[in-house]
């Protein structure tokens, strides 16, 4: 199944092009008119690293990720969204997976199949996640690791019920609002 492109209001609102990656192809959306890469390819370096990019969030380690999750949950529940604790490591309403490997599993089948009512929506979440599918690949690069903390907004939407609280344009949209004004 091949996507149509994505083209929504709110890139042309706030400036940005679509434009194809000289690297890999692909095209993407950014408001960076003189990039000429996606960000995702071998060519683009880590530039956050040793040189903090986000004013107001210039402290180190623990303190650090806990004032950005804190900064990136308030941003969501200042916008309806439901702040839910995170679900254990080890997926055990599962028996595809064992361990929780990003926050949509933990929705997995049972919210999103309808079978239940999620315990919120829209919802918002951290979730410490681990993921062994790269784990050769790991110390070789910043591209590779083994646990992060996920955080993530999350609707359900049931059009058939009537029940339609966002998509993709304001899903974007809280993300644009989010990178630009709460991590400027």
């Amino acid at each position: 199944m091949v996507m149509a492109p994505i083209d929504l209001a709110v890139f042309h609102e706030n400036g940005y092009i679509r434009k194809q990656c000289r690297v890999t192809g692909l095209w993407f959306w950014t408001s960076n008119h003189d990039r000429d890469t996606c960000g995702d390819t071998s060519e683009d370096e880590y530039t956050f690293i040793g040189s903090p990019l986000i004013s107001g969030f210039d402290m180190r380690g623990k303190e650090l990720k806990d004032a950005m999750r804190e900064a990136f949950l308030g941003f969501f529940e200042e916008r309806e969204h439901t702040r839910i604790e995170p679900y254990p490591i080890l997926a055990r309403w599962r028996d595809d997976i064992h361990l929780t490997i990003a926050s949509i599993a933990d929705f997995q089948p049972h919210v999103t199949s309808g079978l239940v009512d999620p315990p919120a929506n829209p919802l918002t979440i951290s979730q410490p996640c681990i993921r062994l599918t790269d784990v050769d690949a790991v110390g070789r690069s910043g591209r590779h690791l083994t646990t992060f903390e996920m955080m993530a907004h999350h609707v359900f939407n049931r059009p058939d019920e009537g029940k339609m609280y966002y998509w993709m344009e304001e899903c974007v949209r809280y993300c644009h609002e989010m990178f630009t004004q709460t991590f400027g």
